[in-house]
């Protein structure tokens, strides 16, 4: 598998470590992202907490169908580091980066530290539309034909 040198080097400090590809993974971490893109769209508006969760598990999943396509899993650095990498992969541009990188640490922090502190419908809806947006990038991206 050709992947491009930041995840070489990314290898080569123990922060990825490479993997056998599964079988049909890619495109069923990319169905994954739209399933869960659906769900919160369906999601009462005023559940913006539920909203925003399913947003941004969704975008992991963009996050793993990418690792997986370069065949290779998080070792030391986490989901922080992949979620960075494969953000710029897809291009994000830098405002939405920055909201993806703030919805990660405030889940990571209210997961593992603390109840989780109000989102508001516009946070959720921003994370949403993120969502939404780069679906179909990373289905290109992996050249999977997006349905």
């Amino acid at each position: 598998m050709s992947r491009p040198p930041e995840y070489e080097n990314l290898i080569k400090t123990k922060a990825l470590e490479t993997v056998a590809p599964t079988p049909g993974a890619v495109a069923r971490y990319l169905q994954n992202a739209s399933d869960y893109l659906a769900t919160a769209k369906a999601a009462n508006p005023q559940q913006s907490l539920q909203v925003f969760t399913l947003a941004y598990e969704g975008y992991f999943q963009l996050v793993q169908a990418v690792l997986e396509l370069y065949e290779v899993r998080t070792k030391e650095a986490g989901r922080n580091l992949a979620i960075q990498r494969v953000s710029m992969d897809l291009k994000v541009d830098t405002p939405e980066f920055v909201l993806i990188t703030k919805a990660h640490a405030r889940r990571n922090s209210t997961s593992y530290q603390s109840p989780f502190p109000p989102v508001s419908k516009a946070e959720a809806a921003t994370l949403v539309s993120i969502l939404e947006k780069y679906i179909p990038v990373a289905y290109k991206l992996a050249n999977v034909p997006y349905p």
